[in-house]
């Protein structure tokens, strides 16, 4: 999920009075709430670059060299594009505590403690919330399988 997703999802989330006072800079200043938000998001970016570049280096060295770093980004890519579209198209999505749980580690902890994730949940659209669920999945997959790629790439072909 990239930065400009995650500020869709707070003012999806968001009522729009919580909207002005939290997310809308006043005399020039951006609000408690703002900052921690966009701390959030750079963890959440980190986190997501780290976890490519180990998937693409293990790979990589696996294969001693034999295919550019760029290929295998690129495989990556489309691999996970189409587990993501697997997730959105399953039943998974239906075993609310499941979602729940994903949802609790998918959001962004600012946005979360803010207004709960009851509330976030009754906000989003469904298709949304499906959406964030499947690439949330679907990007820790791979680290879950301590970045075995080789093991990715052969299953989802």
């Amino acid at each position: 999920m990239t930065s400009s997703s995650l500020e869709v999802l707070a003012g999806l989330a968001l009522s729009t009075q919580e909207y002005i006072d939290l997310m809308i800079f006043k005399d020039g200043k951006p609000s408690e709430f703002y900052q921690n938000y966009v701390k959030d998001i750079q963890a959440t970016i980190t986190e997501n670059a780290a976890a490519e570049f180990h998937c693409i280096w293990k790979e990589h060295t696996r294969l001693q060299g034999a295919k550019p770093r760029t290929l295998i980004s690129d495989e990556l890519s489309l691999k996970l594009s189409n587990l993501q579209a697997e997730l959105e198209n399953s039943d998974l999505f239906d075993d609310v505590p499941s979602r729940k749980g994903v949802m609790t580690r998918a959001v962004p902890k600012t946005l979360l403690a803010k207004i709960g994730l009851d509330t976030l949940l009754e906000r989003l659209p469904i298709s949304y919330q499906r959406a964030l669920f499947s690439s949330f999945v679907s990007s820790h997959y791979v680290s879950a399988l301590a970045f075995s790629l080789v093991v990715f790439l052969i299953t989802h072909k």
